[in-house]
C-alpha cells in the first residue's frame, strides 16, 4: 500500500472525515485530500502526528512494502545441531514526540503592541492627559495574541468600529460613509485652492471617512469569501461522509 492509501484506510478505521483529520493536524481539508489522492506528501512533522494519531509507527506508515530480513547463512552441521541460546527480552521502547509550541511572529508582534499600549496608558496617567492611542493598541493586540484564525480580519472590524466610536461622535466633520467622504474631499480640495479657512479640517475628515469606507468594503469582501469557503467545505465534508 502507498502512503496515500494507508492514510485513507487508517482514517476510515478511526471513523474520521477529512475535515476532522485536518482539524486535528491543524491543516486545511484540501491538504488531507491531496495526501489521500497522492498529489502531495505530508511534511515530516505531520507524518509523526499521523503515526501518533493512528497508533502506528512512522516506519509502518511511510514504507510501501514490508520486506523480510535476509536469512542467515547456514553453518556446518555441528553448529546447526546445537540449540540456540535464548536471547534476552529487549524492553519495548516507545519514542514520544512532543510538539513544542512556540510563539508565532504574529503573536510576538501582538505582545509588543500590548506592551506599548500599556506604556502609553501609564504615561498618560502620569502626565495627566487622555491617552488616545493606548486603548486602541491594547484592543488591536489581543486578537493577534489570542485569536487562532484570522486575527487580522478581527482587527480590521475592530478598527472600523473604533473609528466610528472615536471620530464621529467628537468630530462632526467626519462623514460616516465612503460617499460622504468623497463629497467632503471635493469641498476640501476646492477650499484649498481658494485658501479658505478650515480647508485642512475638511481634508482630515474626508481622509478618515474614505479610509474607513475602503476598509469596510474590503472587510465585507474578505468575510463573505471566508463564509462561502467554509460553507462549501462543510458541504463537501458532509457528502464524503454520506458516501
Amino acid at each position: 500500500m502507498t502512503l496515500a492509501e494507508k492514510i485513507t484506510a487508517l482514517r476510515g478505521e478511526h471513523k474520521l472525515s477529512q475535515g476532522d483529520l485536518a482539524e486535528q493536524l491543524d491543516v486545511s481539508r484540501q491538504s488531507v485530500s491531496k495526501w489521500e489522492t497522492g498529489q502531495a506528501v505530508p511534511e515530516l512533522d505531520k507524518i509523526i502526528k499521523l503515526a501518533d494519531l493512528f497508533d502506528v509507527s512512522v516506519d509502518e506508515l511511510v514504507r510501501e512494502g514490508e520486506t523480510l530480513p535476509p536469512e542467515a547463512p547456514q553453518a556446518d552441521s555441528a553448529q546447526a545441531s546445537e540449540p540456540e541460546a535464548p536471547s534476552p527480552t529487549e524492553p519495548h521502547v516507545k519514542i514520544v514526540y512532543m510538539d513544542r509550541k512556540s510563539l508565532t511572529p504574529l503573536q510576538k508582534f501582538g505582545i509588543v503592541a500590548l506592551v506599548l499600549g500599556a506604556l502609553t496608558l501609564f504615561c498618560g496617567a502620569v502626565s495627566m492627559y487622555i491617552p488616545i492611542f493606548g486603548v486602541p493598541m491594547i484592543l488591536l493586540s489581543l486578537p493577534l495574541i489570542l485569536a487562532k484564525k484570522h486575527p487580522w480580519l478581527i482587527d480590521g472590524w475592530l478598527l472600523c468600529l473604533g473609528s466610528c466610536v472615536i471620530f464621529n461622535p467628537h468630530f462632526s466633520i467626519v462623514p460616516w460613509g465612503l460617499r460622504g467622504g468623497i463629497q467632503l474631499l471635493s469641498v476640501a480640495l476646492s477650499a484649498l485652492s481658494e485658501y479658505a479657512p478650515g480647508a485642512r479640517t475638511y481634508l482630515f475628515g474626508a481622509s478618515i471617512a474614505i479610509a474607513r469606507g475602503i476598509l469596510f468594503l474590503v472587510l465585507v469582501f474578505l468575510t463573505a469569501r471566508l463564509f462561502f469557503r467554509a460553507r462549501a467545505a462543510r458541504k463537501q465534508s458532509g457528502s464524503e461522509e454520506i458516501a
